[in-house]
């Protein structure tokens, strides 16, 4: 019972470092390939999402270890390519290579975009390319 409400919070934080963390980063520090694990916490911070599994984040947009992880986290290497195989397995099919740019083409909201809004009659009756 207790694993199963740690994996729930889990792909909560999980689904808050996607969604509100990736945009976060970009508008706060621009395009980066890998951000850094005080840019991670200070954004984790500012946005008050659930630091318990921060270091999750970091692994999110981070592939190497740096001097902050080890003394910020206690994650090394080892660990760090240990939960981005994690992290593999459940979003990217294993590609353990990840990109932080991959990770915030998972953030894109999809949906309409702008223009003219559809014809809800036409659209009923087949009349639309939606």
């Amino acid at each position: 019972m207790i694993e199963c409400l740690r994996k729930w919070k889990l792909r909560k934080a999980f689904k808050s470092y996607i969604h509100e963390l990736g945009p976060a980063l970009i508008k706060r520090y621009g395009q980066q390939d890998q951000f850094t694990v005080m840019q991670v916490q200070a954004t984790v911070e500012h946005l008050k999402l659930d630091a318990r599994f921060i270091a999750y984040a970091v692994a999110l947009y981070r592939y190497e270890e740096s001097e902050n992880t080890i003394n910020i986290l206690g994650v090394n290497q080892k660990f760090l390519d240990k939960l981005r195989a994690e992290i593999a397995n459940s979003i990217f099919d294993g590609n353990v290579k990840f990109s932080s740019k991959q990770v915030l083409g998972l953030s894109k909201r999809i949906g309409w975009q702008g223009g003219a809004p559809p014809s809800w009659m036409a659209n009923k009756h087949g009349h639309t390319s939606l």
